[in-house]
């Protein structure tokens, strides 16, 4: 496994077989699949292997005991102001199924909230909703159906399952008129034009690649990517002191962020769960950008 090419099973119509493809990776030098994914794999298979232990099918669970190399190969970076620029000022000509303003307003909820790909890729029209007047994005459990079990959703942790106001600035750049859109269409989710691929049905795999292709065309290096905006959010709330004026509680922050926060004394778990939704408005609204930074240019 550790010696598959970094880019197996993404192309469906590929016959080939596992030494033909390794073959072929050796030959090029290709990159191969992480560590981190291997481990993946074990530990479902592992899983499966358990059940079967208990009841007597196997001798021994043959997916335990091993180790990998889950080191980062590439240092993710938050986005420096260089690449921002270039980013804005790109029309995006990719040759795909996904429309410039799903593109701007995906761009434009990462960069804001902070939130991972997979999880805006998921948002339902369900999910907007007016908390105390404020319009927020509720991060929460779904279950799917018997036909497309796939759709079911589980955050990644408990602190995944978050609200996440939206900032003015998303509102000033047409989200909320972009999601009523989505609603006259029928449509379940935000994002209509994604559809769930690849071997583990993802919302977000074509669009991360479309992202990627495009990133890369502008010369921005693999350290920076669209996870990358995440690091940026969570860099420059925690630059803004919790005392004086704008300040920001870092309970709020991790909050926002769905980050599980270092501090897990029972009072600060209670205190999290109960953040008012007026300090993470506050919190949404400190996120600031560079003044040319503004996503409308992204539908252009």
């Amino acid at each position: 496994m550790e010696q598959l090419p970094e880019n197996y099973g993404r192309n469906t119509k590929d016959t080939r077989t596992v030494p033909q493809l390794v073959k072929e990776a050796n030959k090029k030098k290709a990159k191969r699949v992480s560590g981190k994914s291997v481990k993946n794999h074990f530990s479902k298979m592992s899983s499966i292997w358990r059940y079967y232990l208990l009841r007597d099918l196997v001798d021994k669970n043959i997916f335990i005991g091993w180790r990998f190399d889950t080191k980062q190969k590439t240092k993710r970076v938050r986005w420096s102001d260089e690449y921002l620029e270039k980013l804005i000022n790109a029309s995006f000509d990719i040759s795909t199924t996904i429309s410039k303003e799903t593109y701007s307003f995906i761009v434009g909820v990462g960069s804001y909230t902070g939130m991972r790909l997979e999880e805006i890729c998921r948002i339902r029209c369900e999910d907007i909703q007016d908390i105390k007047g404020i319009p927020c994005i509720v991060i929460q459990e779904h279950h799917g159906t018997k036909k497309e079990p796939w759709t079911a959703w589980n955050p990644k942790s408990e602190a995944g399952a978050r609200v996440v106001p939206i900032c003015e600035k998303l509102i000033e750049a047409g989200f909320l008129n972009f999601v009523e859109r989505s609603k006259a269409k029928n449509s379940s989710y935000v994002f209509s034009e994604l559809k769930f691929t690849g071997k583990d049905k993802k919302r977000s795999g074509l669009i991360q690649r479309n992202f990627s292709t495009h990133k890369s065309r502008l010369g921005i290096p693999a350290t920076t990517v669209f996870h990358s905006f995440r690091h940026y959010v969570s860099t420059k709330l925690r630059n803004i002191h919790e005392h004086g004026e704008g300040g920001l509680r870092e309970v709020w922050i991790d909050n926002f962020l769905g980050h599980e926060g270092n501090n897990r004394s029972v009072g600060n778990t209670v205190y999290l769960d109960e953040v008012d939704v007026e300090n993470l408005k506050r919190v949404a609204d400190s996120v600031q950008y560079p003044e040319f930074w503004d996503i409308r240019k992204l539908m252009a």
